[in-house]
């Protein structure tokens, strides 16, 4: 489908030309593959994903836009230097829906502020009676995969319908980091947006806190949100580099030959220059660990209740993902059917809302795969320190019984049949 938008010789003039590109990815290939360098961005010519009636630049003029545009601008020193936003998170949620899209950094952009511009398609041109509505629903879907934290970064701009913006530019003191990358996918389906109604951040600006959905697809196959609910398991009782390390591993021996930091369709996950694909992909890991950590510090605002009650389990639902304080009940020694030693622990909750519930857990030994073993024993190994105790080994963890124990209970969606179940995603220790 032909794309319609309009350019401007400079921000400062309001007269625009109107230009048509084959395709939404031809545009990008012409005008967004390669940076302008410039010491002066307002010598930079601007675009606006629109066409109009008349050629002079403001909404009136506007007959249709043509695609959804969101610029993000991040400042360090603003109070929220730790809600930084990646390129990589956003192309992460993009591809998760599958919306056919370019980035774009500005001239403005560095490692430590990144400040891009998204630029997604749209399945017909709109007209701008639709363009509230349809820019914040998809808004709101996105933010929705950034735990709310792109409401709070995003330019206002998105409101103005013949809003005019920098093409991709870069400092020549930053050209080194300047990155511009298309994905393919469905466009935005302009009807099936506008049936939400979506008001979001047309009053507002910022919204903390919405929960990132649980597809089960993050990053494709589902490997980042795997390498993620470990991510959680683990932020309490692990530094940021032991998580680095821990993901670093499962990810090379669970996704061996398919590892997700290695995915090149991913930039972050390119090497840079003079870089090795090793050294690429530990980069991507170390920057994918902070930026989640930093995210799932923000969602554990609330304090945890470890008032312990005693009752009986009133439902066999499984819980949600929450910490709470849990003892174990029993513990079942004994064999799988290869052989391999394992322990199935019977633990029952102890405090919050859900006191009383029961959840399993099965920890591995000798003869079970090595990842299987090392989860195992980290659980093992941060239940004895937890509880002062000495236990060598998963069959000594009888030792704990009835001894309350801070843990994270996680909530396992169920698959191929199966029921949802929880079962420990870590210690507590700090």
């Amino acid at each position: 489908m032909a794309f319609k938008y309009a350019t401007q010789t400079t921000a400062e003039t309001n007269i625009v030309r109107p230009q048509t590109a084959p395709s939404f990815k031809a545009l990008f290939e012409t005008s967004f593959e390669s940076p302008v360098v410039l010491d002066d961005k307002t010598k930079a010519a601007t675009f606006i994903p629109s066409s109009f009636r008349v050629f002079i630049r403001n909404d009136q003029n506007v007959d249709t836009a043509s695609a959804i545009i969101f610029d993000i601008d991040q400042k360090l020193g603003y109070g929220y230097d730790d809600d930084m936003i990646a390129l990589e998170e956003v192309e992460d949620a993009l591809l998760d829906l599958g919306l056919e899209h370019f980035i774009y950094t500005s001239h403005s952009h560095t490692l430590l502020a990144p400040r891009f511009r998204i630029v997604i398609a749209a399945s017909r041109p709109y007209y701008p009676s639709e363009h509230i509505s349809v820019r914040a629903a998809v808004l709101e879907q996105l933010d929705e995969f950034l735990g709310g934290r792109l409401l709070k970064v995003v330019d206002q701009c998105w409101k103005t319908l013949s809003q005019c913006y920098y093409v991709y530019t870069a400092h020549p003191d930053r050209k080194q980091f300047a990155i511009s990358f298309y994905n393919p996918g469905a466009p935005a389906d302009i009807d099936e947006y506008k049936l939400h109604q979506s008001t979001y951040g047309v009053e507002t600006e910022y919204r903390p806190g919405a929960p990132r959905k649980a597809t089960g697809l993050t990053g494709t196959r589902g490997r980042s949100y795997e390498l993620n609910r470990i991510l959680g398991g683990m932020i309490t009782s692990s530094t940021e580099e032991e998580i680095a390390k821990r993901l670093f591993e499962i990810d090379n021996t669970l996704h061996a030959g398919n590892e997700y930091f290695r995915d090149q369709q991913y930039p972050r996950n390119r090497p840079r220059a003079g870089e090795s694909n090793e050294a690429a992909a530990w980069r991507s890991c170390q920057l994918f660990t902070k930026s989640h950590i930093n995210s799932l510090k923000r969602k554990a605002r609330k304090p945890i209740n470890t008032t312990i009650v005693v009752k009986q389990s009133e439902s066999r639902e499984a819980m949600p993902t929450h910490d709470a304080m849990i003892k174990i009940k029993s513990a079942k020694v004994g064999n799988t059917k290869t052989g391999a030693e394992t322990v199935l622990m019977e633990l029952q909750v102890m405090s919050g809302e859900h006191a009383g519930r029961h959840l399993w857990h099965r920890l591995y030994g000798a003869g079970s795969h090595e990842v299987a073993i090392k989860i195992s024993d980290s659980i093992k190994t941060k239940i004895a320190k937890a509880t002062k105790l000495e236990i060598p080994s998963i069959q000594d963890i009888t030792k704990a019984y009835d001894m309350p124990i801070l843990a994270r209970i996680k909530h396992k969606p169920g698959t191929n049949g199966f029921p949802a179940q929880n079962e420990i995603g870590d210690i507590h220790l700090n």
